[in-house]
């Protein structure tokens, strides 16, 4: 046993009087504390009396008319109090998870990522979490950020490209666009080069995936080799944009490595590095606001992500 630990005292403060303060605490009132934890509201009060005893501070202030009053001291016993009790719940959970889980772990993915990571990293925890409950949101960038500040996903895959500051990144892998051309394009040929520079096709029409920030992204690549791209059609799927591109409508750009060498229609479609210096790598992310506590079952899932998207042929 770490020698620390043999130093210190037993904790006098008790989980009861943490849950009761809470409680009384966000609900403002000891009549409606006592109501939701099915205990009497005298019940409540004492132990408010008992933790503010052992503080050595007052954490409320009781009124008829306003219910209950948090002090200075209150507010921050209040947000401690609140971590304490989820770290015992995910310590808890952590040994229940192979069991039923009552909540959904809802996950967000932004649409063109979510073909590539969602299946794979859902099957590996899967066959270690069988009856984990998972819920996945697919959406936009801009809706996945709101989502995730608003608290109603738990964490999101999204690229690194304007991201709110508020929002924590955890990069999973560097990811390079590549150029997607119908298998009878010249540059498809055995004899054509390994990889390709924009400006060899500027002048060919295009299929862009036209969902924020990826097409914003495309452009300015576009825009930094001083090239205007021709425009056939813009696709919020990328499976529609690779059926243009497999029917020769136009080239594609994708940062999604799928192994999936034929469109939706089973037409061929080639994938080539792209050679220009503007077509850098960005990285693909775990996505959760800052501060946040991510459950038990959320660090799994990270964890499980980790392990199975970093793989050499995962992405």
């Amino acid at each position: 046993m770490d020698q620390r630990l043999l130093k210190r005292r037993l904790p006098r403060v008790t989980t009861r009087q943490l849950w009761h303060f809470v409680t009384a605490a966000e609900s403002g009132k000891l009549a409606e504390a006592g109501r939701l934890l099915r205990v009497a509201p005298s019940a409540i009060s004492a132990s408010i009396d008992e933790l503010e005893a052992t503080l050595g501070v007052q954490l409320c202030v009781r009124r008829k008319a306003k219910g209950l009053v948090l002090t200075p001291s209150g507010e921050a016993a209040l947000a401690l109090a609140r971590n304490l009790l989820t770290d015992l719940l995910d310590f808890e959970n952590a040994f229940r998870e192979d069991d039923s889980t009552t909540s959904p772990l809802v996950v967000g993915c932004y649409m063109s990522l979510a073909p590539v990571v969602l299946p794979m990293t859902q099957a590996r925890f899967a066959s270690v979490l069988p009856h984990a409950s998972l819920e996945f949101i697919e959406d936009a960038h801009d809706e996945l950020q709101e989502r995730l500040l608003e608290g109603t996903i738990d964490m999101a895959f999204m690229y690194d490209l304007d991201l709110d500051h508020r929002l924590k990144r955890v990069p999973l892998v560097s990811v390079t666009p590549r150029l997607l051309m119908p298998v009878d394009h010249p540059l498809a040929g055995p004899d054509a080069p390994d990889s390709v520079p924009l400006a060899m096709v500027a002048d060919e029409p295009f299929v862009l995936f036209s969902a924020s920030p990826l097409f914003e992204h495309y452009l300015r690549i576009f825009a930094d080799e001083g090239i205007e791209p021709r425009i056939a059609h813009t696709c919020r799927n990328v499976g529609t944009m690779r059926a243009f591109v497999g029917r020769g409508t136009g080239l594609g750009l994708s940062y999604e490595q799928y192994d999936l060498r034929v469109s939706v229609e089973n037409l061929e479609i080639v994938s080539k590095p792209i050679s220009s210096g503007s077509a850098q790598p960005i990285d693909l992310c775990m996505v959760l606001p800052k501060g946040a506590k991510p459950s038990a079952l959320t660090k799994r899932w990270m964890e499980t992500a980790w392990n199975v998207i970093r793989e050499p042929s995962a992405v």
